[in-house]
């Protein structure tokens, strides 16, 4: 009994293995000529399907193809199949597919996650309408599409930077939809999403760069420098920030770099602007006469070369500073003539010099002053005075004579004592018995303004107009000084007069013979002029 059951129950499990194995290649055999489960072509569901079925169901649906594309903005724009020509081309691809397939192997594809296919050939479209259907696309129409810009730096009105941000845009790569466009068509993708797949151009720069952060700090610092320039008198010039920032700019190491001729072209306008020497300004005499004497070496003068360089330098560094610029020549003041209250006055006309101290007047004395007949006139301007000097030594070709006082101011021309060949002052001397061209001072005057006087003070000398008419001074206006040839006195030309004995009472020429000749009296040469019908013999002789 036991067996019978036995064998029962055998017979049971090989009629359900044999079912089962043959209900397996019953479907092995289905699948020899269908697709397996979950299979796709192109995108396209050909599970369960032979391969003229797939054909045909891939054709079917290449008609109604379409890609959806979807902007930034979420809009979504879609081009037909038929726009560029789409359509299914059989070249044995689906048939290869299905070769490929193992009939038998249903089970484990059937539990497995499926498997797509390409087919690269077996579509076909149209490229040129391709191309034509996306420039047609909203998203790519001009009015459209705002470009990218970059982040950059904007000066306000106050000559500050502020980074201004950059514009994103919706500006698309037509060549990089175009690529886009063409894998998706061959592998028949339905549905692109620009801004996923990088269509979109983009900034070069945004905000939050560095180098542009830094750029901004170095121009809103250098953009800020501002140079207050003291040209005395209480007279100031700013440099303002916005010139300066207008010379500016960055070399590729962020280094700041400045226009050396803008700079220099600004100094020379400045030194146009104050530079006095040269000029001719207008001074009061104390005559009360106005005068324009060239400012020849006294005055103001820039050292244009010399301030353009250090004013380069002070803007490299990069802060504002107050400076005065650096002078060749300076003077006491700023002001109309620059001359101040201490100086030294000249009136060649009316051989007259004064000598202010603060103002206050220290000497007004007669002068000589060079020779004019011999081509030696004191030169005119407004000089500085070059220095001072006691017991010096004046010389030339054809002399050399001690002072106890020499103040030059111009070119060996200076103020000095002449008392030791000097009795008379002022008048027309210096126009036919003048100095080599230096100004002739009795001794005690010049003293006085020697002890007073600094280097650097303004001496003024000009001719006036106006004769006023000053006595000549000393023994030759009628005093009773003694000279070299005795008592002397003058005639009304300002001839010198021998008074008294004459050194050459031994000399046996007649008087005519004198009228031809010269007298050195000193160091100056005066003609011998005859006045009486006398002899030379002691009487009153003019020379």
């Amino acid at each position: 009994m036991m067996r019978k059951k036995t064998i029962w129950i055998m017979a049971v499990l090989l009629l359900l293995v044999a079912g089962v194995t043959g209900a397996y290649i019953a479907i092995g055999t289905y699948y020899e000529t269908h697709f397996f489960e979950n299979v796709s072509i192109n995108g396209i569901d050909v599970s369960d399907l032979t391969a003229q079925e797939a054909e045909k169901l891939i054709a079917d649906q290449a008609e109604d193809y379409r890609i959806t594309l979807t902007t930034k903005e979420g809009a979504q724009e879609t081009i037909e199949g038929s726009d560029f020509g789409y359509r299914f081309v059989s070249h044995g691809e689906v048939r290869e597919f299905l070769d490929e397939q193992n009939g038998y192997a249903w089970l484990p594809a059937y539990l497995g996650a499926g498997r797509s296919y390409t087919m690269e050939t077996s579509m076909t479209y149209d490229r040129e309408k391709l191309e034509s259907a996306l420039l047609a696309l909203s998203c790519m129409q001009k009015e459209n599409v705002t470009a990218p810009e970059n982040a950059k730096l904007a000066q306000q009105e106050d000559g500050t930077y502020v980074i201004v941000p950059e514009t994103v845009g919706n500006k698309l790569s037509r060549k990089k939809v175009m690529a886009l466009l063409e894998q998706s068509v061959e592998s028949g993708q339905k549905a692109v999403d620009l801004e996923k797949e990088g269509c979109y151009k983009l900034p070069g720069v945004y905000q939050d760069d560095e180098k542009l952060r830094a750029e901004a700090a170095v121009r809103n610092r250098y953009g800020s420098i501002t140079v207050t320039y003291d040209m005395g008198g209480g007279i100031t010039e700013v440099l303002d920030k916005a010139t300066i920032a207008s010379w500016f700019s960055l070399d590729e190491n962020m280094q700041p770099v400045f226009d050396y001729e803008a700079v220099a072209a600004w100094v020379n306008q400045l030194a146009d602007q104050y530079d006095t020497i040269g000029d001719c300004l207008p001074f009061v005499t104390s005559n009360g006469e106005t005068v324009y004497p060239e400012s020849r070496t006294y005055g103001w003068q820039m050292d244009r070369e010399a301030e353009a360089q250090e004013l380069y330098q002070i803007l490299l560094a990069g802060d504002s500073v107050s400076r005065s610029p650096v002078w060749a020549e300076g003077a006491q003041t700023r002001g109309e003539n620059d001359i101040g209250e201490t100086y030294v006055e000249i009136d060649y006309t009316n051989q007259r010099m004064w000598y202010y101290k603060d103002g206050q007047l220290l000497v007004e004395t007669p002068v000589v002053t060079g020779n004019v007949s011999a081509g030696m006139a004191s030169p005119e301007g407004v000089f500085c005075l070059v220095g001072k000097q006691e017991d010096a030594v004046l010389t030339g070709e054809d002399y050399k004579t001690p002072v106890d006082y020499w103040m030059p101011f111009y070119e060996g021309v200076g103020i000095h004592d002449a008392d030791t060949w000097r009795t008379a002052y002022g008048g027309d001397i210096y126009q036919w018995s003048g100095s080599h061209g230096c100004i002739n001072t009795p001794t005690a005057q010049a003293a006085v303004i020697f002890e007073n006087i600094e280097e650097g003070t303004p001496v003024i000398c000009y001719s006036s107009a106006v004769n006023y008419g000053y006595a000549q001074t000393g023994s030759s206006a009628g005093g009773g000084n003694a000279g070299a040839g005795g008592n002397n006195a003058a005639n009304g030309n300002g001839d010198i007069v021998i008074v008294g004995e004459d050194d050459r009472e031994d000399d046996d020429r007649e008087e005519e013979d004198w009228a031809d000749e010269s007298l050195y009296y000193g160091n100056a040469e005066f003609p011998i002029v005859i006045e009486d019908e006398g002899s030379y013999n002691g009487e009153q002789v003019i020379y």
